[in-house]
Protein backbone atom coordinates (compact mmCIF):
# COMPACT_ATOMS: atom_id res chain seq x y z
CA UNK A 1 0.00 0.00 0.00
CA UNK A 2 2.71 2.22 0.86
CA UNK A 3 4.92 1.67 -2.26
CA UNK A 4 1.28 2.51 -4.50
CA UNK A 5 1.19 5.64 -2.39
CA UNK A 6 4.77 6.67 -3.70
CA UNK A 7 3.81 5.45 -7.24
CA UNK A 8 0.91 7.89 -6.86
CA UNK A 9 2.86 10.44 -5.39
CA UNK A 10 5.28 10.58 -7.99
CA UNK A 11 2.71 10.55 -10.89
CA UNK A 12 1.21 13.25 -9.48
CA UNK A 13 4.49 15.49 -9.35
CA UNK A 14 5.04 14.09 -13.21
CA UNK A 15 1.24 15.64 -13.83
CA UNK A 16 2.43 19.42 -11.93
CA UNK A 17 5.49 19.52 -14.15
CA UNK A 18 3.90 18.60 -17.25
CA UNK A 19 6.08 15.43 -17.59
CA UNK A 20 3.75 12.37 -17.17
CA UNK A 21 3.57 10.00 -20.04
CA UNK A 22 0.24 8.80 -21.74
CA UNK A 23 0.47 5.87 -20.14
CA UNK A 24 1.11 7.41 -16.40
CA UNK A 25 -1.91 9.44 -17.09
CA UNK A 26 -4.43 6.92 -17.66
CA UNK A 27 -2.93 5.10 -14.34
CA UNK A 28 -3.84 8.35 -12.75
CA UNK A 29 -7.34 8.55 -13.79
CA UNK A 30 -7.79 5.17 -13.54
CA UNK A 31 -6.77 5.76 -9.88
CA UNK A 32 -8.62 8.73 -9.42
CA UNK A 33 -12.00 6.96 -10.58
CA UNK A 34 -11.59 4.09 -8.44
CA UNK A 35 -12.76 5.48 -4.94
CA UNK A 36 -13.87 8.86 -3.25
CA UNK A 37 -10.72 8.19 -1.05
CA UNK A 38 -8.81 8.59 -4.06
CA UNK A 39 -10.35 11.53 -5.07
CA UNK A 40 -10.35 13.17 -1.49
CA UNK A 41 -6.10 12.32 -1.36
CA UNK A 42 -5.86 14.44 -5.06
CA UNK A 43 -7.79 17.41 -3.58
CA UNK A 44 -5.53 17.72 -0.79
CA UNK A 45 -1.99 16.88 -2.47
CA UNK A 46 -2.63 19.70 -4.99
CA UNK A 47 -4.01 22.25 -2.26
CA UNK A 48 -0.88 21.22 -0.29
CA UNK A 49 1.79 21.49 -3.11
CA UNK A 50 -0.29 25.13 -3.77
CA UNK A 51 0.55 26.82 -0.20
CA UNK A 52 3.83 25.07 -0.36
CA UNK A 53 4.12 26.81 -3.86
CA UNK A 54 2.80 30.10 -2.31
CA UNK A 55 5.52 30.08 0.39
CA UNK A 56 8.47 29.42 -1.88
CA UNK A 57 7.82 32.10 -3.87
CA UNK A 58 8.33 34.88 -1.04
CA UNK A 59 11.83 35.82 0.55
CA UNK A 60 13.45 34.53 3.17
CA UNK A 61 13.86 36.02 6.42
CA UNK A 62 16.49 38.64 7.42
CA UNK A 63 19.63 39.35 9.69
CA UNK A 64 17.67 36.56 12.66
CA UNK A 65 15.14 39.16 13.15
CA UNK A 66 12.19 36.68 12.31
CA UNK A 67 10.41 39.59 9.65
CA UNK A 68 9.55 38.77 6.29
CA UNK A 69 10.60 41.47 3.79
CA UNK A 70 6.42 41.65 2.77
CA UNK A 71 6.06 42.45 6.04
CA UNK A 72 2.75 44.38 6.56
CA UNK A 73 4.44 46.95 8.37
CA UNK A 74 4.97 50.33 6.01
CA UNK A 75 7.24 53.07 6.02
CA UNK A 76 5.45 54.81 8.30
CA UNK A 77 5.39 52.34 11.13
CA UNK A 78 9.13 52.07 11.07
CA UNK A 79 9.46 56.01 11.31
CA UNK A 80 7.38 56.68 14.30
CA UNK A 81 9.28 52.99 15.88
CA UNK A 82 12.79 55.21 15.05
CA UNK A 83 11.66 58.24 16.54
CA UNK A 84 10.09 56.74 20.14
CA UNK A 85 13.86 54.69 20.60
CA UNK A 86 15.36 58.23 19.80
CA UNK A 87 13.73 59.89 22.30
CA UNK A 88 13.78 57.10 25.36
CA UNK A 89 16.06 57.71 28.54
CA UNK A 90 19.32 56.02 28.82
CA UNK A 91 19.55 52.83 30.86
CA UNK A 92 22.33 52.98 33.17
CA UNK A 93 24.71 49.58 33.55
CA UNK A 94 24.22 47.45 36.76
CA UNK A 95 26.71 48.04 39.89
CA UNK A 96 29.20 45.35 39.91
CA UNK A 97 29.61 46.56 35.91
CA UNK A 98 29.84 50.25 36.96
CA UNK A 99 32.58 49.64 39.23
CA UNK A 100 35.12 48.20 36.72
CA UNK A 101 34.31 50.53 34.05
CA UNK A 102 32.70 53.48 35.63
CA UNK A 103 29.15 55.12 35.17
CA UNK A 104 27.94 53.91 31.37
CA UNK A 105 25.26 54.81 29.13
CA UNK A 106 23.90 52.31 26.87
CA UNK A 107 23.89 53.24 23.08
CA UNK A 108 21.02 54.02 21.56
CA UNK A 109 20.65 51.38 18.85
CA UNK A 110 18.83 52.63 15.73
CA UNK A 111 17.13 49.83 13.87
CA UNK A 112 17.91 49.88 10.36
CA UNK A 113 15.33 50.81 7.94
CA UNK A 114 14.89 48.65 5.15
CA UNK A 115 12.71 48.76 2.20
CA UNK A 116 10.01 46.58 1.65
CA UNK A 117 9.21 45.77 -2.01
CA UNK A 118 5.84 43.52 -2.95
CA UNK A 119 7.02 41.17 -5.35
CA UNK A 120 4.35 41.11 -7.48
CA UNK A 121 5.66 37.72 -9.74
CA UNK A 122 5.16 35.97 -6.21
CA UNK A 123 1.52 37.38 -5.92
CA UNK A 124 0.67 36.53 -9.83
CA UNK A 125 2.21 32.96 -9.12
CA UNK A 126 -0.06 31.94 -6.13
CA UNK A 127 -2.64 33.49 -7.77
CA UNK A 128 -2.09 31.16 -10.98
CA UNK A 129 -1.42 28.13 -8.79
CA UNK A 130 -4.62 28.51 -6.88
CA UNK A 131 -6.51 29.22 -9.80
CA UNK A 132 -5.24 25.94 -11.69
CA UNK A 133 -6.21 24.02 -8.27
CA UNK A 134 -10.02 25.23 -8.30
CA UNK A 135 -9.91 23.92 -11.90
CA UNK A 136 -8.15 20.87 -11.26
CA UNK A 137 -11.02 20.34 -8.05
CA UNK A 138 -14.06 21.32 -10.67
CA UNK A 139 -12.14 18.52 -13.34
CA UNK A 140 -12.49 15.90 -10.97
CA UNK A 141 -15.83 16.27 -9.68
CA UNK A 142 -17.62 17.82 -13.03
CA UNK A 143 -15.62 16.88 -16.12
CA UNK A 144 -16.70 13.09 -17.31
CA UNK A 145 -14.01 10.29 -16.74
CA UNK A 146 -12.08 9.28 -20.06
CA UNK A 147 -12.77 5.79 -21.12
CA UNK A 148 -10.03 3.33 -20.02
CA UNK A 149 -9.72 -0.31 -20.79
CA UNK A 150 -10.58 -2.44 -18.10
CA UNK A 151 -11.60 -5.91 -19.38
CA UNK A 152 -11.04 -8.24 -21.68
CA UNK A 153 -13.37 -10.48 -23.96
CA UNK A 154 -11.93 -14.20 -22.90
CA UNK A 155 -14.64 -16.35 -24.77
CA UNK A 156 -18.01 -15.89 -26.29
CA UNK A 157 -20.54 -18.24 -27.58
CA UNK A 158 -22.64 -16.95 -30.59
CA UNK A 159 -22.56 -13.49 -28.80
CA UNK A 160 -23.50 -10.30 -30.93
CA UNK A 161 -23.54 -6.76 -29.20
CA UNK A 162 -24.82 -3.41 -29.65
CA UNK A 163 -21.09 -1.83 -29.08
CA UNK A 164 -18.95 -0.83 -31.98
CA UNK A 165 -15.91 -3.15 -30.52
CA UNK A 166 -15.70 -7.01 -31.75
CA UNK A 167 -16.33 -9.77 -29.84
CA UNK A 168 -13.61 -11.93 -30.58
CA UNK A 169 -11.08 -13.16 -28.04
CA UNK A 170 -8.73 -10.44 -27.14
CA UNK A 171 -10.90 -7.78 -27.90
CA UNK A 172 -10.53 -4.83 -24.91
CA UNK A 173 -13.14 -3.47 -23.46
CA UNK A 174 -13.18 -0.09 -21.50
CA UNK A 175 -14.87 2.02 -18.61
CA UNK A 176 -17.18 4.49 -19.02
CA UNK A 177 -17.57 3.80 -23.05
CA UNK A 178 -21.61 3.84 -22.04
CA UNK A 179 -24.06 0.79 -22.02
CA UNK A 180 -23.30 -2.31 -23.74
CA UNK A 181 -26.18 -4.47 -25.01
CA UNK A 182 -26.04 -7.71 -25.35
CA UNK A 183 -28.31 -8.79 -27.50
CA UNK A 184 -27.82 -12.89 -28.35
CA UNK A 185 -25.13 -15.40 -27.01
CA UNK A 186 -22.85 -15.72 -23.92
CA UNK A 187 -19.87 -13.64 -23.40
CA UNK A 188 -17.02 -13.81 -20.70
CA UNK A 189 -14.44 -11.01 -19.69
CA UNK A 190 -11.87 -11.49 -17.29
CA UNK A 191 -10.70 -8.09 -15.36
CA UNK A 192 -7.49 -6.79 -15.38
CA UNK A 193 -7.69 -8.20 -11.62
CA UNK A 194 -8.76 -11.17 -12.70
CA UNK A 195 -12.49 -11.29 -12.28
CA UNK A 196 -14.36 -13.43 -14.70
CA UNK A 197 -17.44 -11.91 -15.60
CA UNK A 198 -20.41 -14.09 -17.46
CA UNK A 199 -22.98 -12.04 -19.24
CA UNK A 200 -25.70 -13.85 -20.76
CA UNK A 201 -28.47 -11.99 -23.27
CA UNK A 202 -30.53 -10.31 -23.45
CA UNK A 203 -28.06 -7.90 -20.72
CA UNK A 204 -27.14 -4.39 -20.93
CA UNK A 205 -23.72 -3.35 -18.79
CA UNK A 206 -21.21 -0.87 -18.35
CA UNK A 207 -17.62 -0.89 -16.60
CA UNK A 208 -17.44 2.34 -13.88
CA UNK A 209 -14.27 1.10 -13.24
CA UNK A 210 -11.94 -2.23 -13.20
CA UNK A 211 -13.57 -2.62 -10.04
CA UNK A 212 -17.11 -2.25 -10.36
CA UNK A 213 -20.00 -2.95 -12.95
CA UNK A 214 -23.29 -1.14 -13.84
CA UNK A 215 -26.11 -4.20 -14.74
CA UNK A 216 -29.05 -2.49 -16.12
CA UNK A 217 -30.88 -5.52 -16.83
CA UNK A 218 -29.82 -9.57 -17.50
CA UNK A 219 -27.81 -12.02 -15.80
CA UNK A 220 -24.35 -11.89 -14.55
CA UNK A 221 -22.56 -14.01 -12.92
CA UNK A 222 -18.77 -13.28 -11.49
CA UNK A 223 -16.03 -15.33 -10.27
CA UNK A 224 -13.78 -12.71 -7.99
CA UNK A 225 -10.23 -13.48 -7.58
CA UNK A 226 -8.09 -12.58 -4.69
CA UNK A 227 -6.79 -9.80 -6.77
CA UNK A 228 -10.23 -8.25 -7.32
CA UNK A 229 -11.43 -8.64 -4.00
CA UNK A 230 -13.83 -5.49 -3.44
CA UNK A 231 -15.19 -6.39 -6.90
CA UNK A 232 -19.28 -5.06 -6.92
CA UNK A 233 -21.96 -5.07 -9.22
CA UNK A 234 -24.43 -2.40 -9.31
CA UNK A 235 -28.23 -2.60 -10.40
CA UNK A 236 -30.78 0.23 -10.41
CA UNK A 237 -32.28 -0.69 -6.08
CA UNK A 238 -28.96 -2.61 -5.22
CA UNK A 239 -25.14 -2.54 -4.76
CA UNK A 240 -23.13 -6.24 -3.88
CA UNK A 241 -19.82 -5.76 -3.31
CA UNK A 242 -17.91 -9.23 -3.20
CA UNK A 243 -15.80 -10.26 -0.32
CA UNK A 244 -14.31 -13.15 -2.07
CA UNK A 245 -17.02 -14.55 -3.59
CA UNK A 246 -18.58 -15.88 -6.92
CA UNK A 247 -22.20 -14.21 -7.25
CA UNK A 248 -24.76 -14.37 -9.60
CA UNK A 249 -26.53 -11.32 -10.14
CA UNK A 250 -30.30 -11.00 -12.08
CA UNK A 251 -31.84 -7.87 -12.77
CA UNK A 252 -34.92 -8.24 -13.51
CA UNK A 253 -37.41 -6.31 -16.42
CA UNK A 254 -39.86 -5.64 -13.64
CA UNK A 255 -37.06 -3.78 -11.92
CA UNK A 256 -36.83 -6.68 -9.10
CA UNK A 257 -32.90 -7.66 -8.08
CA UNK A 258 -32.12 -10.89 -7.28
CA UNK A 259 -28.53 -11.99 -5.45
CA UNK A 260 -27.26 -15.59 -5.24
CA UNK A 261 -24.02 -16.53 -3.26
CA UNK A 262 -22.55 -19.43 -4.57
CA UNK A 263 -19.23 -19.13 -2.63
CA UNK A 264 -18.07 -16.81 -0.06
CA UNK A 265 -19.18 -13.52 1.35
CA UNK A 266 -20.45 -10.67 0.22
CA UNK A 267 -22.49 -7.45 1.38
CA UNK A 268 -25.94 -5.92 -0.12
CA UNK A 269 -26.82 -3.01 -0.29
CA UNK A 270 -30.27 -2.34 -0.72
CA UNK A 271 -31.87 0.81 -2.19
CA UNK A 272 -32.03 3.29 -4.81
CA UNK A 273 -29.06 6.20 -5.50
CA UNK A 274 -28.91 8.75 -3.16
CA UNK A 275 -31.05 7.05 -1.02
CA UNK A 276 -30.73 5.36 2.85
CA UNK A 277 -29.50 2.18 2.08
CA UNK A 278 -29.85 -1.14 4.42
CA UNK A 279 -27.12 -3.57 4.43
CA UNK A 280 -26.97 -7.34 4.80
CA UNK A 281 -23.90 -9.49 5.04
CA UNK A 282 -24.51 -12.49 2.37
CA UNK A 283 -23.06 -16.06 3.54
CA UNK A 284 -22.32 -18.48 1.03
CA UNK A 285 -25.49 -20.79 -0.30
CA UNK A 286 -28.09 -18.21 0.11
CA UNK A 287 -30.11 -15.67 -2.01
CA UNK A 288 -31.87 -12.12 -1.89
CA UNK A 289 -34.34 -10.70 -3.31
CA UNK A 290 -34.71 -6.96 -3.88
CA UNK A 291 -38.01 -5.04 -4.23
CA UNK A 292 -38.28 -2.07 -6.98
CA UNK A 293 -40.67 -0.79 -4.68
CA UNK A 294 -39.56 -0.04 -2.05
CA UNK A 295 -36.31 -2.05 -1.59
CA UNK A 296 -37.11 -4.56 0.94
CA UNK A 297 -34.71 -7.21 1.01
CA UNK A 298 -36.34 -10.66 1.22
CA UNK A 299 -34.49 -14.82 1.64
CA UNK A 300 -35.22 -16.71 -1.54
CA UNK A 301 -34.01 -20.27 -2.77
CA UNK A 302 -30.54 -20.31 -4.28
CA UNK A 303 -31.05 -21.33 -7.64
CA UNK A 304 -28.02 -23.75 -8.50
CA UNK A 305 -28.62 -23.74 -12.03
CA UNK A 306 -30.06 -20.29 -12.60
CA UNK A 307 -26.57 -18.41 -14.21
CA UNK A 308 -23.79 -19.51 -16.61
CA UNK A 309 -20.71 -20.14 -14.57
CA UNK A 310 -17.87 -21.21 -17.83
CA UNK A 311 -18.09 -21.14 -21.48
CA UNK A 312 -15.74 -22.63 -23.65
CA UNK A 313 -16.22 -22.28 -27.13
CA UNK A 314 -14.18 -24.66 -28.37
CA UNK A 315 -16.18 -27.85 -26.82
CA UNK A 316 -19.26 -25.71 -26.94
CA UNK A 317 -19.40 -25.86 -23.40
CA UNK A 318 -22.40 -23.99 -21.59
CA UNK A 319 -21.75 -24.74 -17.84
CA UNK A 320 -24.47 -23.63 -15.14
CA UNK A 321 -22.90 -24.77 -12.02
CA UNK A 322 -24.09 -28.71 -12.66
CA UNK A 323 -22.39 -31.14 -10.88
CA UNK A 324 -22.70 -34.04 -12.65
CA UNK A 325 -22.34 -34.97 -16.96
CA UNK A 326 -24.23 -37.74 -18.30
CA UNK A 327 -22.39 -40.31 -20.39
CA UNK A 328 -25.56 -41.55 -21.91
CA UNK A 329 -26.18 -37.76 -23.25
CA UNK A 330 -22.79 -37.55 -25.12
CA UNK A 331 -23.47 -41.30 -26.64
CA UNK A 332 -26.53 -39.89 -28.13
CA UNK A 333 -24.61 -36.92 -29.49
CA UNK A 334 -25.12 -34.14 -26.75
CA UNK A 335 -22.61 -32.63 -24.51
CA UNK A 336 -23.65 -34.06 -20.98
CA UNK A 337 -25.78 -31.68 -20.11
CA UNK A 338 -29.13 -32.60 -21.75
CA UNK A 339 -28.36 -31.55 -25.63
CA UNK A 340 -28.39 -34.61 -27.15
CA UNK A 341 -29.39 -35.16 -30.29
CA UNK A 342 -30.65 -38.72 -30.50
CA UNK A 343 -33.09 -40.98 -28.70
CA UNK A 344 -31.15 -44.29 -29.57
CA UNK A 345 -27.95 -45.51 -30.48
CA UNK A 346 -26.16 -48.77 -31.19
CA UNK A 347 -22.83 -50.10 -31.37
CA UNK A 348 -20.68 -53.01 -30.98
CA UNK A 349 -17.43 -54.93 -32.04
CA UNK A 350 -17.15 -56.04 -35.43
CA UNK A 351 -17.75 -59.57 -35.93
CA UNK A 352 -18.50 -61.82 -39.00
CA UNK A 353 -18.38 -65.03 -36.75
CA UNK A 354 -21.78 -65.74 -36.22
CA UNK A 355 -23.33 -68.78 -34.14
CA UNK A 356 -26.89 -70.05 -34.56
CA UNK A 357 -28.09 -70.91 -31.31
CA UNK A 358 -32.05 -71.76 -31.45
CA UNK A 359 -34.34 -68.94 -32.32
CA UNK A 360 -31.68 -66.58 -31.79
CA UNK A 361 -28.42 -65.15 -33.42
CA UNK A 362 -25.48 -64.93 -30.70
CA UNK A 363 -22.27 -63.70 -32.06
CA UNK A 364 -18.85 -64.81 -31.68
CA UNK A 365 -16.50 -61.91 -30.26
CA UNK A 366 -13.77 -60.62 -32.69
CA UNK A 367 -10.91 -62.03 -29.93
CA UNK A 368 -9.38 -58.47 -29.95
CA UNK A 369 -9.92 -55.00 -28.41
CA UNK A 370 -12.15 -52.94 -31.64
CA UNK A 371 -12.01 -49.36 -31.40
CA UNK A 372 -14.97 -47.39 -32.01
CA UNK A 373 -14.00 -44.41 -33.77
CA UNK A 374 -17.58 -43.38 -34.62
CA UNK A 375 -18.38 -42.55 -30.30
CA UNK A 376 -15.39 -40.24 -29.58
CA UNK A 377 -15.64 -40.87 -25.93
CA UNK A 378 -15.40 -44.33 -26.27
CA UNK A 379 -11.95 -45.59 -26.29
CA UNK A 380 -12.43 -49.13 -27.42
CA UNK A 381 -14.85 -52.25 -26.93
CA UNK A 382 -14.25 -56.21 -26.34
CA UNK A 383 -15.61 -60.00 -25.66
CA UNK A 384 -13.99 -61.90 -22.49
CA UNK A 385 -13.27 -64.97 -24.58
CA UNK A 386 -13.37 -68.43 -23.55
CA UNK A 387 -9.91 -68.69 -21.40
CA UNK A 388 -10.01 -67.11 -17.92
CA UNK A 389 -7.22 -64.09 -17.16
CA UNK A 390 -5.60 -61.09 -18.71
CA UNK A 391 -7.70 -59.39 -20.92
CA UNK A 392 -6.56 -56.12 -22.66
CA UNK A 393 -9.05 -53.35 -21.96
CA UNK A 394 -8.12 -50.22 -23.35
CA UNK A 395 -6.04 -48.75 -25.87
CA UNK A 396 -3.49 -47.98 -23.59
CA UNK A 397 -2.75 -51.71 -22.87
CA UNK A 398 -4.77 -51.93 -19.64
CA UNK A 399 -5.44 -55.48 -18.55
CA UNK A 400 -8.37 -57.31 -16.38
CA UNK A 401 -6.46 -60.23 -14.99
CA UNK A 402 -9.56 -61.36 -12.97
CA UNK A 403 -11.52 -62.00 -16.08
CA UNK A 404 -13.53 -65.26 -15.89
CA UNK A 405 -13.73 -67.54 -18.36
CA UNK A 406 -16.83 -67.01 -20.16
CA UNK A 407 -18.33 -68.79 -24.16
CA UNK A 408 -17.07 -65.75 -25.74
CA UNK A 409 -20.75 -65.48 -27.21
CA UNK A 410 -22.78 -62.20 -27.09
CA UNK A 411 -26.13 -61.55 -27.92
CA UNK A 412 -26.58 -57.75 -29.10
CA UNK A 413 -24.69 -54.51 -29.71
CA UNK A 414 -24.40 -52.30 -26.71
CA UNK A 415 -27.59 -49.89 -26.94
CA UNK A 416 -27.61 -46.63 -25.61
CA UNK A 417 -31.43 -44.83 -25.32
CA UNK A 418 -34.18 -42.64 -23.51
CA UNK A 419 -36.60 -45.75 -23.39
CA UNK A 420 -36.60 -46.87 -20.14
CA UNK A 421 -39.31 -49.47 -21.33
CA UNK A 422 -36.67 -52.19 -20.84
CA UNK A 423 -35.56 -51.44 -17.51
CA UNK A 424 -38.92 -52.34 -16.14
CA UNK A 425 -39.22 -53.54 -13.27
CA UNK A 426 -36.24 -52.42 -11.91
CA UNK A 427 -37.41 -49.11 -12.51
CA UNK A 428 -39.52 -49.14 -9.73
CA UNK A 429 -36.32 -50.13 -7.14
CA UNK A 430 -34.43 -47.65 -9.18
CA UNK A 431 -36.52 -44.53 -8.22
CA UNK A 432 -36.97 -45.69 -4.69
CA UNK A 433 -33.29 -45.92 -4.41
CA UNK A 434 -32.17 -42.72 -6.52
CA UNK A 435 -34.10 -39.76 -7.84
CA UNK A 436 -34.35 -40.14 -11.75
CA UNK A 437 -33.88 -37.37 -14.08
CA UNK A 438 -36.87 -37.39 -16.55
CA UNK A 439 -34.58 -37.20 -19.34
CA UNK A 440 -32.02 -39.47 -18.86
CA UNK A 441 -30.27 -42.48 -20.41
CA UNK A 442 -29.98 -46.02 -19.51
CA UNK A 443 -27.09 -48.42 -21.50
CA UNK A 444 -27.37 -51.90 -21.81
CA UNK A 445 -24.55 -54.18 -22.57
CA UNK A 446 -25.55 -57.65 -22.97
CA UNK A 447 -23.34 -60.32 -21.07
CA UNK A 448 -20.08 -61.33 -22.32
CA UNK A 449 -19.13 -57.80 -23.71
CA UNK A 450 -17.12 -54.81 -22.55
CA UNK A 451 -17.27 -50.98 -22.89
CA UNK A 452 -14.00 -48.72 -22.11
CA UNK A 453 -14.71 -44.89 -22.18
CA UNK A 454 -12.17 -42.46 -22.33
CA UNK A 455 -11.57 -40.13 -19.38
CA UNK A 456 -9.75 -37.21 -21.27
CA UNK A 457 -12.46 -36.90 -24.33
CA UNK A 458 -14.83 -36.18 -21.20
CA UNK A 459 -12.92 -33.46 -19.61
CA UNK A 460 -11.65 -31.81 -22.83
CA UNK A 461 -15.91 -31.45 -22.78
CA UNK A 462 -16.01 -29.65 -19.45
CA UNK A 463 -12.32 -27.57 -19.55
CA UNK A 464 -12.23 -25.90 -16.02
CA UNK A 465 -14.10 -28.91 -14.66
CA UNK A 466 -12.71 -32.06 -12.71
CA UNK A 467 -14.03 -35.25 -13.13
CA UNK A 468 -14.06 -36.80 -9.56
CA UNK A 469 -16.13 -39.84 -9.80
CA UNK A 470 -18.97 -42.48 -11.42
CA UNK A 471 -22.32 -43.26 -10.61
CA UNK A 472 -25.03 -45.49 -12.12
CA UNK A 473 -27.35 -48.33 -10.62
CA UNK A 474 -27.36 -51.69 -12.41
CA UNK A 475 -29.79 -54.42 -12.59
CA UNK A 476 -30.44 -57.46 -15.22
CA UNK A 477 -33.74 -56.42 -17.11
CA UNK A 478 -36.38 -58.31 -18.52
CA UNK A 479 -37.35 -58.30 -21.74
CA UNK A 480 -41.00 -59.74 -22.88
CA UNK A 481 -42.95 -62.98 -20.83
CA UNK A 482 -40.31 -65.28 -22.20
CA UNK A 483 -37.56 -63.80 -19.97
CA UNK A 484 -35.99 -66.54 -17.67
CA UNK A 485 -36.55 -66.10 -14.38
CA UNK A 486 -32.56 -67.60 -13.72
CA UNK A 487 -30.98 -65.12 -15.72
CA UNK A 488 -27.70 -64.54 -14.09
CA UNK A 489 -24.78 -62.52 -14.62
CA UNK A 490 -21.37 -60.80 -13.25
CA UNK A 491 -21.08 -56.89 -13.50
CA UNK A 492 -17.16 -55.31 -12.95
CA UNK A 493 -16.17 -51.34 -13.42
CA UNK A 494 -12.64 -50.92 -13.88
CA UNK A 495 -10.48 -48.03 -13.52
CA UNK A 496 -7.45 -47.77 -15.23
CA UNK A 497 -7.69 -51.92 -15.69
CA UNK A 498 -7.77 -52.22 -11.40
CA UNK A 499 -11.66 -53.41 -10.44
CA UNK A 500 -13.37 -50.75 -8.08
CA UNK A 501 -16.52 -52.33 -8.08
CA UNK A 502 -17.94 -55.57 -8.89
CA UNK A 503 -21.42 -57.54 -8.36
CA UNK A 504 -20.94 -61.46 -8.98
CA UNK A 505 -23.93 -63.95 -9.52
CA UNK A 506 -26.27 -61.36 -9.80
CA UNK A 507 -29.85 -62.37 -10.70
CA UNK A 508 -33.29 -60.86 -11.84
CA UNK A 509 -35.42 -58.32 -10.27
CA UNK A 510 -32.31 -57.05 -8.32
CA UNK A 511 -30.24 -53.91 -8.83
CA UNK A 512 -26.95 -52.15 -7.09
CA UNK A 513 -25.77 -48.59 -6.95
CA UNK A 514 -22.12 -48.21 -8.24
CA UNK A 515 -20.05 -45.63 -6.95
CA UNK A 516 -15.91 -44.98 -7.78
CA UNK A 517 -14.24 -42.25 -7.59
CA UNK A 518 -11.65 -41.09 -9.94
CA UNK A 519 -8.11 -38.90 -9.69
CA UNK A 520 -7.17 -37.11 -12.39
CA UNK A 521 -4.52 -39.27 -13.41
CA UNK A 522 -6.57 -42.19 -14.20
CA UNK A 523 -7.96 -42.27 -17.92
CA UNK A 524 -10.24 -45.19 -18.68
CA UNK A 525 -13.57 -46.49 -17.35
CA UNK A 526 -14.22 -49.88 -18.33
CA UNK A 527 -17.77 -51.80 -17.87
CA UNK A 528 -17.80 -55.70 -18.33
CA UNK A 529 -20.75 -58.04 -18.54
CA UNK A 530 -19.80 -61.61 -17.91
CA UNK A 531 -22.07 -64.65 -17.89
CA UNK A 532 -21.44 -67.13 -15.06
CA UNK A 533 -21.16 -69.98 -17.29
CA UNK A 534 -24.14 -71.79 -15.58
CA UNK A 535 -26.26 -73.31 -18.56
CA UNK A 536 -29.74 -73.79 -17.41
CA UNK A 537 -31.45 -75.16 -20.55
CA UNK A 538 -29.46 -77.04 -23.17
CA UNK A 539 -31.21 -75.18 -25.91
CA UNK A 540 -29.80 -71.96 -24.85
CA UNK A 541 -25.69 -70.80 -23.90
CA UNK A 542 -25.25 -69.82 -20.50
CA UNK A 543 -25.98 -65.86 -21.02
CA UNK A 544 -29.15 -66.40 -23.11
CA UNK A 545 -31.50 -63.05 -22.03
CA UNK A 546 -28.50 -62.17 -19.56
CA UNK A 547 -28.64 -58.28 -20.18
CA UNK A 548 -27.48 -55.45 -17.90
CA UNK A 549 -29.11 -51.95 -17.87
CA UNK A 550 -26.83 -49.00 -16.00
CA UNK A 551 -29.19 -46.86 -15.72
CA UNK A 552 -28.02 -42.61 -15.35
CA UNK A 553 -24.60 -43.15 -16.10
CA UNK A 554 -23.25 -40.05 -15.29
CA UNK A 555 -19.54 -38.42 -13.93
CA UNK A 556 -19.62 -36.00 -10.69
CA UNK A 557 -18.10 -33.41 -11.48
CA UNK A 558 -15.90 -29.93 -9.63
CA UNK A 559 -16.02 -26.92 -10.57
CA UNK A 560 -13.26 -24.24 -10.53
Amino acid sequence: MLQERIDINELLLRLLDNDISDEGLSTLRAWINSDPEAKRYYCQFMGDYSALALLAALPAEQDGLGILENSCFDDQVWSLLSEEERNAPAVEKAASEQKKSGPLLVQKVMPIRTVRTINKTAILTALISSAALFLMIVWVYLAPPKPYAVATVWDSIDAQWSSGLPVQSGTRVSSHSGPIRLTHGIVKLVTDDQVEVLLEAPSEFEFVSGSEVTLNYGKLFARVSERGYGFSVTTSNSKVVDLGTELGMLSQSDGNTQVHLYKGMANLFAGEKHQNKTSQLLSEGTARIVDYRNSDVQEIPLEEHLLVRNIDSSARLVWRGQNTIRLGDILLGGNGFGTAVQRTIEFGPDSRDVIACGPGLYQRGPGKLVPAPNQSCIDSIFVPGSESGPVIVSSGGHCFTECPKTSGLYYSNIICMKDWTFFHPLQKTFEQTRKRDADSEVLYLHSNIGLTVDLNVIRNLVPGLRINSFTSFAGIIRIGENSPEYSELDVWVLVDGRLRSSRKALRANQGFDIQVDIAERNRFLTLIVTDCGIVYDKNWPANHMDTCGFAEPIFGLVGP
